[in-house]
């Protein structure tokens, strides 16, 4: 029996409100992406000129990211399809047809399991019927009951039912869209610069550099726009990802009725990443998976480090939850214990 007070299903205090709140968030940062393009358009007349080519391209590999996100995400963990004659993944089988048939969802997904020491556990797919989820043997290994393991896979398919992979597809289309307009309207402004036009040698009869100086000038600009274009856009995208984090939180909390489970599983999860962060090339791995797991394996931690003082200690926390992929364990874990309706037994307690 779960050592977690069980909401019943008619019973859940602050779920719902914790759910509008995520879509409420989603939705301000589809207004706020919006409003960049926006803004970039009045900045140009509401105009620019695309080309095609490289760039129509850039939005539509979101597109083919989104329709094949099963294929690619089971790829990068090297996964293989769970066998039920194995004792640990008939355990897996069993927990995911638990969680499955308290969603509501018509598609029960196939699982996969993954040799990957860190515990993680995802579920990705562009629409129901293609889900996929997986787990990593690491999940097994780090002293989570079958309760905690279920409120993971909850939170997990909560990203399948939410269409969560379709919405963050789409906020990335958006941003690459903001890009296009962006480099157009930079470009074609920086032209009507008559001295940036002669060095650049955009009249071939003014032109007063060599080809070669000419050329890497002109790819040193691109690369300031594309750069400059990625951090207006950053904030957002992550904004609008957070809130998907924590819709599926609320989601997995409503399927299991049990806030606490997770809460409990985060910092489990979040205390064995703390003493086996991954370093060198898994770093740099877990840096481009980061989406795909149920903690951020680089940033997160049990306990919130101590709040900045300095001025450049200030920027470097705000750069650094810019590039969060999900909120903070803490702030999760409050949320659920405000979901749950009061506090929950939590394993290392002590370090909140």
């Amino acid at each position: 029996m779960s050592r977690h007070r069980v909401i019943p299903h008619d019973e859940k205090p602050g779920i719902l409100r914790r759910r509008i709140e995520t879509w409420l968030k989603t939705l301000l940062g589809f207004l706020l992406m919006g409003g960049l393009i926006f803004a970039a358009l009045w900045a140009f007349n509401f105009s620019f000129q695309f080309k095609v080519g490289f760039w129509l391209a850039y939005p539509l590999l979101t597109v083919v990211g989104w329709w094949f996100s099963a294929q690619i995400s089971l790829y990068m963990m090297k996964c293989v399809p769970a066998d039920p004659n194995n004792p640990r993944d008939a355990r897996l089988i069993a927990i995911v047809d638990r969680v499955w048939k308290k969603t509501g969802l018509k598609y029960k997904p196939p699982v996969y399991i993954s040799d990957n020491a860190m515990p993680n556990a995802f579920a990705t797919g562009p629409i129901h019927s293609r889900a996929v989820v997986a787990a990593t043997r690491g999940l097994f290994e780090c002293g989570m009951t079958d309760d905690e393991i279920e409120a993971v896979f909850a939170h997990e398919l909560g990203h399948v039912y939410n269409y969560d992979v379709a919405t963050n597809s789409l906020i990335s289309i958006l941003s690459s869209v903001f890009f296009l307009v962006f480099d157009s309207g930079v470009r074609g402004w920086l032209a009507t610069i008559r001295w940036l036009r002669n060095m650049l040698g955009l009249r071939p009869e003014q032109r007063i550099l060599p080809p070669i100086v000419v050329t890497i000038l002109s790819n040193l600009l691109g690369y300031a726009i594309l750069w400059v274009s990625q951090q207006l856009t950053k904030f957002i995208q992550l904004f609008v990802v957070r809130s998907r984090e924590s819709g599926a939180d609320a989601i997995g909390a409503h399927f299991t009725g049990n806030p606490c489970a997770l809460a409990s599983a985060l910092i489990k999860l979040v205390d064995y990443v703390e003493k086996h962060r991954p370093t060198g090339r898994d770093a740099e791995l877990a840096r481009v998976l980061r989406v795909c797991m149920t903690i951020d394996p680089l940033f997160d931690t049990v306990k919130a480090p101590p709040a900045p003082t300095t001025i450049w200690q200030k920027i470097v926390r705000f750069w650094q939850d810019l590039q969060l992929t999900h909120p903070p364990v803490e702030e999760r874990v409050y949320q659920l214990e405000r979901m749950n309706g009061g506090p929950c037994p939590l394993p290392n307690k002590n370090k909140f």
